[in-house]
């Protein structure tokens, strides 16, 4: 999807990996997505890892740890971040 997709749009309960997941496969392309927060009702943008960052403030600290575990969440910042770095 996040080769094919122009931009994304999912929406998120807040706990699931895999959404984050795919909104980081994005971030690699130079992809942005639209992203639902169910538990807030309301939208948010996610176009750069600033904005990543943002949205996972809205997870309780057992999701934030079991995606860390799945996804190894902070390695995955890490690399965005020197990526975005690198272009400038």
């Amino acid at each position: 999807m996040a080769e094919v997709c122009d931009y994304g749009f999912m929406i998120w309960d807040t706990k699931s990996s895999g959404t984050l997941k795919n909104i980081i496969e994005l971030l690699k392309r130079k992809k942005s997505s639209l992203v639902y927060i169910n538990k807030n009702k309301e939208f948010s943008t996610v176009k750069s890892i600033d904005d990543f960052e943002g949205i996972l403030k809205n997870m309780s600290e057992a999701a934030f740890k079991k995606a860390e575990e799945n996804l190894k969440l902070s390695s995955q910042i890490i690399k965005l971040k020197n990526v975005q770095s690198d272009l400038f």
